[in-house]
C-alpha cells in the first residue's frame, strides 16, 4: 500500500516531502486509509469534514467518527455542516451537483493555498470510466478521473478497493459506511454491483487496465487540445469574430475541441453543451447561407457572417466587478469563470513557471489596493526586461485576442498599475528583486 502510494505520488509530482495537504475525510475506508497512509509517510495531513445533513442520524454519526478519529491521532480537523438538499431547492440544482460544489468550494476555502487530497481509488476511476461510456462521452471522459487538477491530488487512484479494506483490517481500524452506497437506484452503485463484477469475471486487472488506457488518452487529449488552441488563435479575429476558413480545414477532432473552446471564450457556460450543438456548430461552418443560426443553451446563439462566425449572448452577461484579493487566496470569482491562486513563496521555495503561473516581488506590491479586475483604458504593460510598456488594449489586438474575450480577461493590478494579466504575462517592473515574493495563478477561460 505505501509504496503503491509513493510511486503514484511521485510520478504525479503531486506533493513535495513532507508538505502540508488537507485530506478530504468522509469517515468511509478511502479516506481514512488515505489519511493514515499520508501521515505515515511523513505528510503534514489536515483534515476536513463537511456534513452535507442528508441523511439525518446516520450523517451525524459519519461526522462523530471523524472528530474521534483526528482526536486519537492528534489530526487538526475542521468540521461544516450544510444543508444540501436545502441549498440545491434554492439554487434550482440537482443534490449530487450541489453537494459537489459546496464540497470543494469548501475544501478549497478550508486549504488555505495548501494542496488537497481525495480518496478516489482505482475502483472510483473504473466507475467512472464506464458511467461516461454509458453517456458516450469522449476522450476526455473516457480518460476518467485525472491524478491532479489544480490544487486537488489524488494518492491512491492505483489502489483497489480490496487492498484498502485488507490494509484497514491489518491495522484493526474500523471506519463508517453509508447506506446509500448500497441503494442500486443510482446509477454508479448498479455500476458497481453488477457492471464491475462481469468485468472482473473477464479481466481481473480491469481497474488497472482502465488507468492504463486513461493515461493514454490524456496524452491524446493533451495533444488535440493543443492544436485546438492553435486553430482558435489563427480563426481569431479582430472584431471579436472567427474566421471559418482554419475551423473548417481543421481535422474534425481537433474542430470539435477548438468549437468547444470557441463557446467557452465567448463565455458561454458548458455544463449543458451536448454533441448536438457541436453538430450544429460544425454544420453552421459548412452552410451555404451567409446568414444562418444556431441556437445554443444559455441565451447564446452563433451566427455566420459570411466568411466569420460570431456569439452572441441574449441575456445578461456575467458582470466583472474589481474585487479585493488578500493573501493567500483561493477561490472563484465572477460567477465561477475565472479562480484565483495567490501565496507568498517561502524564502527558499522553488518556483516553477507555468501558463498563466506568475511570480512577482512583495515590494513592488501595494497589497490594501490589490484586487482582480478586468482591463481599464489606459491600462499599460511591459512583458519585456527590453521592451517598453505598451497599451493592454493594442496588445491584445496585436495579439488577435477577441473584442469580447479581451473584456473577459482577468486583470491583477494595484494602484500603481497592472501587475498580470491572464493570458498575457506579468509586468517587468514586479518581477523579483531578491525580497519576499507572492505566487499568482490564474485558471479558467
Amino acid at each position: 500500500m505505501l509504496e503503491t502510494v509513493k510511486r503514484t505520488i511521485a510520478a504525479h509530482a503531486m506533493l513535495a516531502p513532507g508538505e502540508r495537504v488537507l485530506v478530504a475525510l468522509s469517515g468511509g475506508a478511502d479516506s481514512v486509509t488515505l489519511l493514515l497512509v499520508l501521515r505515515e509517510l511523513g505528510y503534514l495531513a489536515r483534515a476536513f469534514h463537511l456534513n452535507h445533513c442528508l441523511r439525518g442520524a446516520e450523517s451525524d454519526r459519519d461526522e462523530a467518527f471523524c472528530r474521534t478519529l483526528c482526536a486519537r491521532l492528534g489530526v487538526e480537523l475542521a468540521v461544516e455542516r450544510v444543508d444540501v438538499a436545502a441549498a440545491a431547492v434554492q439554487q434550482g440544482t440537482g443534490v449530487e451537483e450541489t453537494a459537489r460544489r459546496i464540497r470543494y468550494e469548501r475544501l478549497h476555502a478550508a486549504a488555505q493555498g495548501a494542496k488537497i487530497a481525495t480518496a478516489h481509488t482505482a475502483d472510483d476511476n473504473l466507475e467512472t470510466v464506464l458511467f461516461h461510456l454509458a453517456r458516450g462521452a469522449g476522450a476526455k471522459g473516457l480518460a476518467g478521473i485525472p491524478p491532479v487538477r489544480g490544487q486537488v491530488v489524488r494518492p491512491l487512484l492505483d489502489v483497489g478497493r480490496a487492498q484498502i479494506e485488507a490494509y484497514l483490517a491489518g491495522l484493526g481500524q474500523d471506519y463508517v459506511t453509508d447506506s446509500t452506497n448500497a441503494d442500486d437506484a443510482y446509477t454508479r452503485n448498479r455500476i458497481r454491483h453488477t457492471v464491475v463484477p462481469a468485468l472482473r469475471a473477464i479481466q481481473p486487472e480491469v481497474a488497472q487496465a482502465a488507468r492504463r488506457s486513461g493515461e493514454l488518452l490524456r496524452q491524446d487529449e493533451d495533444c488535440l487540445d493543443g492544436m485546438a488552441r492553435d486553430c482558435l488563435a489563427r480563426s481569431a479575429r479582430d472584431d471579436g469574430t472567427w474566421d471559418i476558413v482554419p475551423l473548417r480545414q481543421a481535422h474534425p477532432a481537433v474542430r470539435s475541441r477548438a468549437l468547444r473552446r470557441l463557446l467557452a471564450q465567448g463565455g458561454m457556460p458548458l455544463r449543458d453543451l451536448t454533441t448536438q450543438h457541436i453538430r450544429a456548430l460544425d454544420a453552421l461552418l459548412d452552410s451555404a447561407n451567409p446568414s444562418a443560426r444556431c441556437d445554443l443553451p444559455h441565451g447564446f446563439t452563433a451566427y455566420r457572417e459570411y466568411g466569420a462566425l460570431r456569439l452572441v449572448c441574449s441575456k445578461a452577461v456575467v458582470e466583472r466587478p474589481a474585487l479585493p484579493l488578500s493573501v493567500p487566496f483561493d477561490g472563484a470569482v465572477w460567477n465561477d469563470t475565472a479562480r484565483l491562486s495567490l501565496r507568498r513563496l517561502e524564502k527558499n521555495e522553488d518556483f516553477y513557471k507555468t501558463f498563466n503561473t506568475f511570480c512577482a516581488d512583495c515590494g513592488t506590491i501595494d497589497f490594501a489596493s490589490l484586487c482582480v479586475r478586468t482591463r481599464r483604458t489606459g491600462d499599460r504593460i511591459r512583458l519585456s526586461a527590453h521592451g517598453g510598456s505598451r497599451t493592454l488594449k493594442k496588445l491584445l489586438i496585436d495579439r488577435k485576442v477577441p473584442r469580447l474575450r479581451r473584456d473577459m480577461l482577468a486583470v491583477i493590478a494595484d494602484k500603481y498599475g497592472v501587475i498580470a494579466v491572464q493570458d498575457v504575462g506579468m509586468d517587468q517592473a514586479r518581477r523579483p528583486q531578491g525580497g519576499a515574493r507572492i505566487q499568482i495563478k490564474i485558471e479558467g477561460y
